[in-house]
Protein backbone atom coordinates (compact mmCIF):
# COMPACT_ATOMS: atom_id res chain seq x y z
CA UNK A 1 0.00 0.00 0.00
CA UNK A 2 1.31 3.60 -0.76
CA UNK A 3 0.99 6.63 1.59
CA UNK A 4 -1.27 9.36 1.11
CA UNK A 5 1.32 12.08 -0.89
CA UNK A 6 2.12 15.32 1.21
CA UNK A 7 -0.75 18.16 0.74
CA UNK A 8 -1.14 21.29 1.93
CA UNK A 9 -1.98 21.57 5.49
CA UNK A 10 -0.34 18.30 6.31
CA UNK A 11 1.44 18.47 9.73
CA UNK A 12 4.69 17.18 9.60
CA UNK A 13 5.57 16.38 13.46
CA UNK A 14 9.40 17.36 15.17
CA UNK A 15 12.63 15.94 14.04
CA UNK A 16 11.15 14.71 10.49
CA UNK A 17 14.08 12.03 11.24
CA UNK A 18 16.28 14.44 9.99
CA UNK A 19 14.36 15.69 6.74
CA UNK A 20 14.93 19.25 7.59
CA UNK A 21 18.42 19.13 8.59
CA UNK A 22 20.08 18.37 12.10
CA UNK A 23 18.26 21.74 13.85
CA UNK A 24 14.97 21.42 13.48
CA UNK A 25 12.63 19.76 15.77
CA UNK A 26 9.29 21.74 15.59
CA UNK A 27 6.06 20.43 13.94
CA UNK A 28 5.10 22.45 10.83
CA UNK A 29 2.61 23.09 8.60
CA UNK A 30 2.99 22.49 5.02
CA UNK A 31 2.44 25.76 2.88
CA UNK A 32 3.27 24.93 -0.55
CA UNK A 33 4.12 21.75 -2.37
CA UNK A 34 6.25 21.15 -5.62
CA UNK A 35 6.71 17.89 -7.49
CA UNK A 36 9.42 16.82 -5.40
CA UNK A 37 9.60 19.63 -2.41
CA UNK A 38 7.64 21.51 0.30
CA UNK A 39 7.73 24.53 2.09
CA UNK A 40 6.46 24.25 5.89
CA UNK A 41 6.34 26.43 8.79
CA UNK A 42 4.13 26.91 12.26
CA UNK A 43 2.17 29.85 11.80
CA UNK A 44 2.14 30.48 15.52
CA UNK A 45 6.26 31.14 15.47
CA UNK A 46 6.66 35.09 14.35
CA UNK A 47 10.83 33.94 15.10
CA UNK A 48 10.89 30.54 12.63
CA UNK A 49 11.27 31.06 9.23
CA UNK A 50 9.67 28.35 6.30
CA UNK A 51 11.59 25.02 6.83
CA UNK A 52 12.08 23.90 3.06
CA UNK A 53 12.89 20.07 2.21
CA UNK A 54 13.49 18.06 -1.19
CA UNK A 55 14.42 15.26 -3.04
CA UNK A 56 12.29 11.54 -2.82
CA UNK A 57 14.35 10.41 0.64
CA UNK A 58 13.18 13.58 2.57
CA UNK A 59 9.43 13.89 1.59
CA UNK A 60 9.52 10.19 2.36
CA UNK A 61 11.06 10.91 5.70
CA UNK A 62 8.33 13.69 6.08
CA UNK A 63 5.45 11.77 5.13
CA UNK A 64 6.72 8.72 8.13
CA UNK A 65 6.81 11.98 10.58
CA UNK A 66 3.52 13.01 9.69
CA UNK A 67 2.02 9.33 9.61
CA UNK A 68 3.61 9.28 13.16
CA UNK A 69 2.13 10.62 17.22
CA UNK A 70 4.01 13.70 17.59
CA UNK A 71 6.85 13.44 20.11
CA UNK A 72 7.04 16.95 21.09
CA UNK A 73 3.63 16.73 22.91
CA UNK A 74 0.17 15.54 23.48
CA UNK A 75 -1.46 16.64 21.47
CA UNK A 76 0.46 18.13 19.05
CA UNK A 77 0.40 21.81 19.03
CA UNK A 78 -0.60 21.98 15.75
CA UNK A 79 -3.73 19.78 16.11
CA UNK A 80 -6.08 22.58 17.07
CA UNK A 81 -4.73 24.99 14.61
CA UNK A 82 -6.35 25.10 11.39
CA UNK A 83 -4.87 25.40 7.91
CA UNK A 84 -5.04 29.07 6.56
CA UNK A 85 -8.07 29.75 4.18
CA UNK A 86 -6.05 31.43 1.09
CA UNK A 87 -2.44 31.62 0.35
CA UNK A 88 -2.43 35.26 0.80
CA UNK A 89 0.03 36.85 3.37
CA UNK A 90 -0.64 40.21 5.19
CA UNK A 91 2.17 42.61 4.79
CA UNK A 92 4.59 42.26 7.40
Amino acid sequence: MTARPLAVGDVIHGFAHGAFGRDHYDCVRIEAVGPDWIVARDPDTTWAGPSFTSGRRALELCIGARDEPCPNDNPCPLADTQPPLTTSQEPR
